[in-house]
């Protein structure tokens, strides 16, 4: 099995590729590295790459993810998050490929008292989680065989996360102020990474059709509450000399563009049941993520 992982220098893609490895030959690329280079909000040199490689599936956790710059810079985001992975779509349709595509709890806003499941009509808030819907609605338009991935407050030990930059400004003392009435799922790239093998492991049991589910850390917690814990645990094992002080802030008084969700927390039974596994807690992906990130400073 040919496998064309895109955005492999991402904090999702460095996770994915020695596992998707186990699966069969993995061809990855990204703008600045990988395989091979390529700019894949250009569709002809998409084109080119998916018509050279060949793929039988295509891995896509390539997106624009700065949140708050997608206000300012829609069209752009739009072209990554939207007519990108409908392009990837297009060509799976016509080429017999599956297509794994990575979205985002930011399809949802507004409160709930339940997590959100793929049966719940998505209403987006920001520029980013429309994109985001956009490029589901794409894909399920094109015909294409297949999965649609939505995750939840992603994090790794490599830089450019939340979980990263509070540790970083820990390490050199600084006090942290994190928002308190933000709820979701943290969820560890490598979990992610994880689970997503597990169903292409299933490929042959996934419907013709385009599949939804939802896949993210077991549990809820507020950024302010993530963020202490991150804080404790780091301490606890050695990769924080000591301690800072963790404050709670109200979104409200956090200087952000975009408009988060209040509510992320997404309902993953979905993905339990058709794999027959239990998704790790939001602990455990801490503790196993901070282990990677005591070895990368030492």
């Amino acid at each position: 099995m040919r496998i064309l992982l895109t955005g492999c220098g991402g904090q999702l893609g460095r996770h994915l590729a020695p596992r998707l490895a186990r699966l069969g030959e993995v061809i990855a690329t990204d703008r600045e590295g990988g395989d091979f280079q390529c700019d894949l909000s250009d569709r002809r040199l998409l084109d080119k790459t998916l018509h050279r490689v060949k793929p039988d599936v295509v891995v896509n956790p390539a997106a624009w993810t700065a949140v708050d710059r997608a206000e300012d810079e829609p069209e752009l985001a739009a072209r990554m998050n939207r007519a990108m992975p409908g392009w990837i779509a297009a060509w799976c349709a016509q080429n017999d490929a599956l297509m794994l595509h990575f979205s985002t709890d930011y399809v949802f806003s507004g409160p709930n008292d339940r997590p959100w499941s793929e049966r719940d009509e998505p209403s987006p808030g920001n520029v980013y989680g429309r994109t985001k819907l956009d490029s589901e609605r794409a894909i399920a338009a094109s015909g294409a065989h297949s999965v649609i991935v939505r995750t939840a407050w992603l994090y790794s030990h490599f830089p450019g996360n939340f979980l990263s930059a509070i540790l970083t400004r820990a390490g050199q003392g600084q006090p942290l102020k994190i928002v308190s009435d933000q709820f979701g799922s943290p969820t560890w790239a490598g979990h992610l990474a994880d689970a997503t093998t597990a169903l292409l492991e299933r490929r042959d049991r996934l419907p013709d059709r385009c599949s939804l589910f939802h896949v993210a850390g077991k549990g809820c917690m507020s950024w302010h509450e993530f963020g202490q814990l991150a804080v404790e645990r780091a301490v606890e094992i050695g990769a924080l000399d000591k301690a800072v002080p963790v404050s709670p802030i109200e979104s409200a008084n956090w200087p952000q563009k975009a408009k988060r969700p209040v509510w992320s927390v997404l309902d993953c039974s979905r993905y339990e049941e058709f794999t027959g596994l239990e998704l790790p807690s939001v602990e455990r992906g801490l503790d196993e993520c901070l282990a990677f990130w005591k070895e990368s400073i030492c």
